[in-house]
């Protein structure tokens, strides 16, 4: 069982220390203004909090204190240090640094052994893969540059929808494995609204960030088959990575796709700050539409468990979200999406042979015959494209003296570009190009993740790279407290 800790209270009567004492074997003063803003303002001791059920009660030696390992993986955050060994390399150089983190003596620093094993027990997997054997990926498309990869299967995204909104109307789910790291940014994203820097209704944009796994794609070959283009299967020491496809570069990456939720509206009256709210680590080759509706609901459920008040109003997206099924599964968990289509919006159009018949659409797109009646609707053949017949068809139906060419035929009303008029924000209104302008707020919420150290590390396993990128929105937070008190 963890100790209530007091590590920000030390740690901020230190930084008073030294800022009115400053030494000059430390340097320059203005180097370090970006580690001691954040050591000042981070607020780890509500994230030990959180983490006492990973920890036994009574039993075994004491445990490292985690507050210590969580300020120094947000220091190496700051620091931009790709590799953990690295940082823990500058800790042991740099007593300033290590004090920082919490550690007085360089005795007191763990071993890199130490901080690996704290990171596997927020990140609890049942049965850990450290290899596996299995054929490598050959699907290589030829895709056009911005083009995204399209699922395997055809109809992915709808049966992962169905899915998702059926396991949802449960009221219990499996443990996940990101459930802590879950809660960790949970907290510090409850705390960004407390403190004024996140309003208490949120417009999210889902986007991915492909990172790339310091494995290689091909594997190690374990047969004896002369050349390397043989089928036999090999082992990968990055399981779970798989080749995907970085629409953005145009290029092919072996990794992950981790898909994340931003705030990109902010307080009215201050500036925005776009920040990352929840995360979902994926293989490289899953599609931000699959992996869409299962961190939609496990952000709903997340929020409603740390701050019921939070409200998700409007869902922001790009065309990789303009799928029938997602407009549908978001509509029915209550928020309101704006996704952008891929191309120009039609109006609703009937074919034509309908309009030489004389047949029009009014205002809800619903088809009239030439003398004014309305046809009857057969039902939707398709999600956008709705069958409707003339009346003649039913013999309660008065008679028609002057029956028209589709009399006896089926009338096809395509409104498929009707959904962006129907979401709430009509697409090309005013509101919604303000509305769809704040979708550029989450690619600066992933700042911390495209500089230099994150993004550079070359990581094997999963659990490393969703600390890695949960620290980095956590650290995202803090660095948003600061500036709104500087403000």
């Amino acid at each position: 069982m963890l100790r209530p800790g007091m590590i920000d209270a030390d740690i901020r009567r230190f930084i008073d220390d030294i800022c009115t004492n400053w030494r000059p074997e430390w340097g320059d003063r203005t180097a370090w203004a970006h580690e001691l803003t954040w050591s000042y303002t981070a607020d780890i001791d509500r994230m030990v909090d959180r983490l006492q059920d990973r920890y036994a009660r009574r039993r075994g030696r004491p445990a490292s204190d985690p507050a210590r390992i969580l300020r120094f993986l947000g220091l190496m955050t700051v620091r931009e240090v790709a590799n953990l060994v690295d940082g823990l390399r500058h800790v042991r150089q740099n007593p300033l640094l290590a004090r920082l983190c919490g550690w007085q003596t360089a005795e007191a620093i763990p071993t890199i052994g130490t901080i690996y094993g704290f990171l596997r027990r927020l990140y609890p997997e049942s049965h850990p893969r450290t290899g596996a054997w299995r054929r490598p990926s050959g699907r290589r498309l030829k895709l056009k540059p911005g083009q995204k990869m399209p699922p395997r299967r055809p109809g992915a995204v709808e049966r992962v929808a169905r899915r998702v909104a059926r396991e949802a109307q449960r009221s219990s789910r499996p443990t996940r494995p990101s459930d802590v790291w879950d809660r960790l940014l949970g907290t510090t994203a409850v705390a960004s609204v407390h403190y004024g820097v996140l309003p208490s209704e949120w417009h999210l944009a889902p986007d991915g960030s492909p990172i790339e796994s310091g494995a290689h794609s091909f594997g190690t070959k374990r047969c004896a088959c002369p050349g390397k283009s043989c089928q036999c299967q090999r082992w990968f020491s990055d399981p779970t990575a798989l080749l995907g496809w970085d629409s953005h570069r145009h290029r092919y990456f072996f990794g992950y796709m981790p898909l994340a939720m931003a705030v990109v509206n902010g307080m009215p009256d201050q500036p925005s700050h776009p920040l990352l709210v929840s995360l979902a680590l994926h293989p490289g080759n899953r599609n931000d539409a699959v992996a869409y509706p299962d961190l939609l609901v496990k952000t709903q459920r997340l929020y409603a468990v740390e701050d019921p008040t939070i409200r998700m109003t409007h869902m922001v997206g790009d065309a990789a979200f303009d799928v029938n099924a997602l407009w549908t599964f978001t509509r029915k968990r209550g928020v309101v999406p704006a996704f952008a289509p891929p191309g120009p919006v039609e109006p609703a159009r009937i074919s034509p042979a309908a309009t030489a018949a004389g047949i029009t659409l009014d205002k809800q797109n619903r088809p009239h015959c030439g003398v004014d009646r309305d046809l009857i609707c057969l039902g939707q053949r398709r999600m956008g494209v709705t069958v409707y017949a003339c009346p003649l068809r039913q013999r309660r139906h008065e008679s028609c003296e002057t029956p028209c060419a589709k009399a006896r035929q089926t009338v096809t009303v395509n409104d498929r570009g009707s959904r962006y008029a129907e979401s709430g924000v009509p697409y090309g209104t005013p509101a919604w190009n303000t509305l769809y302008a704040e979708r550029t707020g989450v690619e600066r919420a992933f700042s911390l993740w495209t500089q230099k150290g994150i993004k550079r590390a070359r990581h094997r396993r999963p659990y490393l790279w969703l600390a890695r990128l949960a620290m980095g929105a956590i650290v995202a937070h803090h660095q948003a407290w600061a500036r709104v008190a500087a403000a």
